[in-house]
């Protein structure tokens, strides 16, 4: 009681002065997603990967840390939670390259101790967990006291013309898309996200290790495309050859003043002809001069890597962070589980 009268006394007599409010967990059924979206909005680093609707689509039931001031939220994290074994544990979803911290105001030390002993507190396995742009991974790392790794996605500002824009392109990419303008193809925008997943599964995902299609990642693309599109925020690009063959295809999504570059294939036609250099470029040259952000979303793949950032763009880093203190026994037999798996691989290729 005297305590209450205390806190009650300062409050009234000092209102400028507050209790600091403290990062806390809530369960998926408690955020207020209306406020939540509200803050994505404004934030200075929000990205549409954060919004709740794609949240839902990519992590059902995500969860979430929250600092709240005054009734509002100012700051919040994403948690993507799944289960396995009666563990519940983090992994970045599927097409959601940047979590992390979304704020109105840069967060304090205090705030990143907090976060971290909540992470601690929460979760025995984080497979793997990407912070944003904005969240400084040297801050992160000294205040988490998480292990973490750096990695880069590549940003392209179009706020100059298009000539400037081309002439930042290295000379190899400039002669590429000179020899794809001598193959007559066509660019143009459709709505068709079943022919963009077809030249992937045909061309693309044999290549790629443990690419579950049809069974996870094809049908999230398609809730993705389907519900940004309906909110205005998804685009669909594709070349064509004289004869009318799509041979390459890219999805994009706008949120605010950045786009990014989602998804993409190209059959073997289409890498002959560069049809892929065709289409960013058809998107730079008719987006010069304006506020946008091109995000090329690249992952670590060094030859993906040199393509991206032959158009100008500039490497931006970001701090992904994995920790495991499940039991000795279950980490022993995830270990065996991922090697049977990649044997198993390795004898279907």
């Amino acid at each position: 009681m005297l305590l209450t009268l205390v806190a009650t006394f300062n409050t009234s007599l000092f209102p400028e002065s507050r209790i600091r409010q403290m990062m806390r967990h809530i369960r998926h059924n408690k955020i207020d997603l209306v406020q939540w979206d509200a803050l994505i909005e404004l934030a200075p680093n929000g990205l549409i990967y954060a919004l709740t609707w794609y949240l839902d689509i990519v992590s059902p039931g995500w969860e979430a840390l929250v600092k709240e001031e005054q009734g509002r939220y100012v700051a919040v994290m994403p948690l993507p939670v799944r289960k396995k074994f009666g563990f519940r544990y983090l992994q970045q979803p599927l097409f959601a390259q940047q979590l992390g911290v979304f704020f109105l105001e840069t967060p304090t030390t205090e705030d990143w101790k907090e976060i971290g002993q909540l992470l601690r507190r929460e979760f025995r396995l984080i497979t793997n967990y990407a912070f944003n742009i904005s969240n400084s991974p040297s801050i992160i790392t000294d205040s988490l006291l998480l292990p973490g790794v750096s990695r880069s996605t590549y940003h392209l500002s179009l706020r100059p013309t298009y000539s400037q824009l081309f002439a930042d392109y290295k000379p190899s990419r400039r002669r590429q898309l000179q020899q794809a303008r001598n193959h007559n193809l066509t660019i143009e925008s459709t709505t068709d996200i079943e022919q963009l997943i077809r030249l992937f599964d045909e061309h693309t995902a044999p290549k790629i290790y443990g690419l579950i299609g049809e069974g996870h990642a094809y049908p999230l693309l398609r809730s993705l495309y389907r519900e940004a599109q309906r909110r205005a925020k998804a685009s669909i690009w594709q070349v064509k050859t004289t004869d009318g063959k799509v041979v390459a295809s890219m999805l994009l999504l706008k949120h605010n003043n950045e786009v990014t570059y989602l998804f993409n294939s190209s059959s073997i036609e289409g890498k002959a002809t560069r049809a892929i250099s065709l289409l960013i470029d058809e998107f730079l040259s008719s987006h010069a001069e304006t506020n946008l952000l091109f995000d090329f979303e690249a992952p670590e793949i060094p030859n993906l890597v040199q393509f991206y950032s032959s158009f100008g763009s500039a490497a931006v880093p970001y701090l992904t962070i994995s920790y495991n203190r499940l039991p000795w026994l279950l980490q022993q037999a995830k270990a065996v589980r991922m090697a049977l798996m990649r044997r198993m691989h390795s004898r279907n290729t």
